[in-house]
């Protein structure tokens, strides 16, 4: 918890982040990395629901794009991967307690790390995509 609402036990902000890596001649994914904030209470009135944001990076490694590069040295359709940037925004609402809804929204650039789309006869990559969805828990 970064700060916290004066005589509250649980309403304010906090924030996370995590960071990994891993070797490259075994992992596509050499390095990860994710940090974000929320804030509970911040809506007045509605003292249990949350507002969170992230952001995530994942990057591809040298051996997996020189795989693409040779691949398509020999004549293979497809584009060289990179990276995957993500951003997440949710909101959490108590309905009454113990019900909540979540709607989320994810924003995501060059899915896969650019990878190409296989419906796609020209083979052309994934574009940027976005992501809706909803979350309801339930706990009695």
């Amino acid at each position: 918890m970064l700060w916290r609402v004066p005589d509250t036990s649980d309403q304010g902000s906090n924030a996370f982040m995590r960071l990994s890596a891993t070797p490259g001649d075994r992992n596509p994914v050499v390095f990860y990395a994710d940090a974000g904030l929320s804030y509970k209470g911040l809506v007045p009135g509605r003292p249990d629901d949350t507002l969170g944001i992230a952001f995530a990076h994942a990057r591809i490694s040298k051996r997996a794009r020189a795989l693409d590069r040779d691949a398509r040295a020999f004549g293979a359709a497809g584009p060289v991967r990179s990276s995957e940037a993500l951003l997440e925004v949710t909101y959490q609402a108590q309905i009454v307690p113990g019900w909540t809804i979540q709607p989320d929204f994810q924003y995501v650039w060059r899915p896969g790390g650019r990878v190409a789309n296989p419906l796609d006869p020209a083979g052309r990559v994934i574009k940027n995509a976005v992501m809706l969805g909803v979350r309801t828990t339930i706990r009695y």
